[in-house]
């Protein structure tokens, strides 16, 4: 197992990645790696493979090479030609989620028993590759501003709405689900939980779980530190 801070160390990052050989999906909910050539590696063969890929929130800006690197184009890539978006931006607040009625009835979306629901973190912007299939959107509130990208400029709205769940085929040929839920708070909500669980299942072309099938999710308590006077 790995020490330290993923984000800040260029060597022993992802101790054991090598397992990506014999993985049948890989779920990616990373941020702003670094990772050395041997640690690299595996995940490009992977991707490449056109195995399943399945990314949660920040994973569609998992990587973080400098702008000398050979793999700096993976900063945007790894979202956009493995997941389906590039990271944009994202907002403030909590974000109001609403499902996809026309799409309801893809297998991810089996037994989602909510239309609608809030999402205790933010709104992550979204910029869909051609042939993604929204599942659920998101809507929240943030600064309206100009933000700079790679791959152009986009005026981002104090309101804004956005795809946050769907499914895709990338170029490889590999099912691949993104969404960029995934707050802490997020894996309190059923409906969230099932969704990722019948993405796993989607992706490897296993039974989905049953209506009545018990999904487990986290029970959210928020820590609060009481501060004393000084006598």
């Amino acid at each position: 197992m790995g020490q330290g801070n993923p984000e800040k160390k260029t060597e022993n990052v992802l101790p054991g990645i090598k397992a990506l050989n014999d993985a049948d999906v890989a779920i990616f909910f990373t941020r702003f790696l670094k990772l050395p050539d041997e640690e690299w590696k595996p995940i490009e063969d992977y991707i490449k493979s056109g195995k399943p890929v399945i990314g949660l929130r920040t994973a569609n800006h998992a990587f973080k090479y400098p702008k000398d690197h050979p793999r700096y184009d993976w900063n945007d890539d790894f979202g956009r030609r493995a997941l389906g978006t590039p990271y944009i931006v994202h907002q403030g607040g909590t974000t109001d989620i609403k499902v996809t009625l026309e799409n309801a009835k893809h297998p991810i979306m089996t037994n989602v028993a909510k239309t609608k629901w809030v999402s205790p973190g933010t709104l992550y912007l979204a910029r869909l590759e051609k042939g993604c299939l929204p599942l659920i959107t998101g809507s929240g509130k943030g600064r309206a501003r100009l933000v700079k990208k790679r791959f152009g400029e986009i005026q981002v709205k104090e309101f804004e709405t956005a795809t946050v769940a769907f499914a895709w085929e990338n170029e490889w040929g590999g099912k691949a689900f993104y969404t960029s839920l995934g707050h802490p708070g997020d894996f309190a909500e059923e409906s969230f939980t099932r969704m990722l669980l019948n993405s796993v299942c989607w992706a490897v072309n296993k039974p989905l779980p049953k209506a009545d099938d018990k999904i487990s999710t986290w029970k959210i308590e928020r820590a609060y530190k009481k501060s004393r006077k000084k006598q």
